[in-house]
C-alpha cells in the first residue's frame, strides 16, 4: 500500500467516526428525551443512565466483536462514543448535590457506575455465547 492509498483511508476513517459520533449523539438526545418524557420528576436521571447503560452493554459487545481497528474507531469511538453521556452524568450529579437530593445522587452514582460495570460485563459474555468474540 503506498502513502496516498494510506491518507485516503485514514482520512474515510476519521470521515466515519465523524459521521457515526454525529448519529451517535442524534440518537442519545432522542432516546433520553423519551425516556425522560415518560418517567417520572422522582428520577430526573432516569433518561441518561438508560442511554450509558444501553452504550456499555453495546460497547461490551462490539468490543469483542470487532477486530479490525477502523471499524473499532467508528463504532466504539465514534457511534457509541457520540452515544454515551458521561458529561451529562456529570452535570447530574453536581446538579443534585447543589439541590442537596443526597438520595437521587447517590442512587445515580451507584447505578452509574455498577450498572455500567455489569452492562460492559455483559456485552462481552454475550459477544462469546454468541460465537462472535475474536
Amino acid at each position: 500500500m503506498n502513502e496516498d492509498s494510506e491518507s485516503v483511508g485514514a482520512a474515510a476513517q476519521m470521515i466515519g467516526v465523524f459521521l457515526a459520533g454525529g448519529t451517535g449523539a442524534l440518537l442519545r438526545v432522542l432516546l433520553s428525551a423519551q425516556i425522560e418524557q415518560a418517567c417520572s420528576e422522582r428520577l430526573p436521571f432516569i433518561g441518561v443512565l438508560a442511554v450509558n447503560l444501553a452504550g456499555c452493554l453495546l460497547i461490551g459487545f462490539a468490543s469483542a466483536c470487532i477486530t479490525a481497528d477502523h471499524w473499532r474507531n467508528i463504532v466504539l469511538g465514534g457511534a457509541l462514543g457520540g452515544f454515551t453521556t458521561y458529561s451529562a452524568f456529570a452535570l447530574f450529579t453536581v446538579s443534585l448535590a447543589d439541590e442537596q437530593r443526597w438520595g437521587s445522587l447517590s442512587a445515580q452514582l451507584l447505578l452509574h457506575i455498577l450498572g455500567g460495570v455489569l452492562c460492559v460485563w455483559l456485552g462481552v459474555a454475550l459477544a462469546k455465547a454468541a460465537g462472535l468474540s475474536s
